[in-house]
Order: C-alpha cells, then structure tokens, then sequence
C-alpha cells in the first residue's frame, strides 16, 4: 500500500516533466524581442535610378543591426514589425560620366522599416518559418560635396528563417530575406554641377534588389 503514493507521485512528476515542453512550443499570445545583427548583400541602381549620376552604381556587402518586435496570433501565423540599418558603400563606373575605373564615392544610408507575416511550422523547440512583408525602404546619400535629402520607397521582402528555444523564454533566430524595393518609372530629369553630367534619362520600372541574413537572440514574453 505504500508503494501506491510513491508512484502517484512518480507519475505526476513525470506527466507534468512531459507537458512542460510541449505546452511550451504553443507560443500563442505571446510577445517577442528580437535584437539582430548581421549584414545586407550589395545591390545594383540602374542607369538613370540615382539623381546625382547617370550610369550604373553598386553598393556593397556591408554590416546591418535592427530589431524586430513580433506577436503570435495564432500557432502558426505571427505577425512582426521591424527594423534595419545598414551604411553600404556606393561606387559607380563601367558606364557612367565620369570613366571606365570603379569608383567609391561615399556611402548610401539605408533604413528598413517593415511589417512582416511570419508562417512557422512543427511544435518542437526548432521552428522554421516562412516569411513575407512589404514597407518602406529610405535611401540617404552620403557623399562628399553633395546635398541630398532622403528618399523613401515601397520594399517588398520574402525570406525563410528558424527559431531555437532553449527555454520557453530565450531563443535564436536566424534568418535570409530578398528584397526587392520599388525606384521609379517614366521619364524624370536632373541637374547637378560637378563631376555627373546634366542630362535626361528614361526608366521603366526601375528596382533595387538585394538580400540580407541576420542572427539574433529571442526574448518572449
């Protein structure tokens, strides 16, 4: 008859060991905070995309930090706003006014502020998931000599990422994402002194295309 209690409270210890997990990966209703650090991948302005230069111009592989600020709705659909910084370096050539050499001529500062749906799938501690969003994308040309203001544009971005929770609290994201931001269209026509060329160009749905991976630490509420 003793030994009745003891495995009663064996079998409660471990049923609640085995729920513990479990109800921990339904992560409905709860709040995540997500700082991130990692790096956004170059891209190309077209001819005729920058006010300030007629011809081709890159950017570079440069380091990118932001935050992202997430809740669950449901088991498999959160919804997250965030934010990105990155300060690429800007170089032109092969094609443009002023030569056949590449040239770096400054740094464009670039700031994504977005609102993404995130999809996960499964239940256990690792979770990919899915992601899709849109927003805006500011461009702010820093170049020695030159006045400019900052410009927005519409960004569109899709990516695939996983979450690992050590606790139900602490977890590690990792995630890639394309992106894709709107430039303009039709005709435009630009004045500048100096080194670029006055001139009149013609654009046809001109984008910004480039890629991002990040990594960050998980704190859920």
């Amino acid at each position: 008859m003793r030994l009745a209690p003891r495995f009663a409270l064996l079998a409660l210890a471990a049923a609640l060991a085995a729920a513990s997990p479990a109800s921990a990966q339904d992560r409905r209703g709860t709040v995540e905070i997500t700082p991130v650090i990692g790096g956004t991948f170059g891209g190309t302005f077209d001819s005729g995309t920058l006010a300030f230069y007629d011809g081709e111009a890159k950017t570079s592989t440069e380091v990118a930090y932001g935050i992202r600020l997430g809740f669950n709705v449901a088991e498999h659909f959160t919804l997250e706003a965030s934010y990105l910084q990155s300060d690429p370096k800007l170089t032109i050539g092969d094609g443009g006014s002023i030569g056949g050499q590449s040239e770096d001529i400054g740094r464009m500062e670039m700031r994504f502020y977005e609102l993404n749906m995130l999809v996960p799938w499964g239940r256990g501690q690792v979770r990919p998931y899915f992601l899709l969003g849109g927003g805006v994308h500011t461009f702010h040309p820093d170049l020695p000599g030159y006045s400019s203001s900052t410009d927005s544009r519409f960004t569109g971005t899709l990516g695939f990422g996983v979450k690992a929770f050590v606790t139900p609290n602490i977890g590690f994201r990792f995630e890639g994402k394309a992106r894709t931001t709107y430039i303009n269209s039709g005709d435009d026509y630009w004045e500048c002194d100096g080194w670029c060329d006055d001139g009149y160009y013609y654009g046809s749905n001109q984008w910004y295309t480039s890629g991002e991976a990040t990594a960050g630490v998980v704190f859920a509420f």
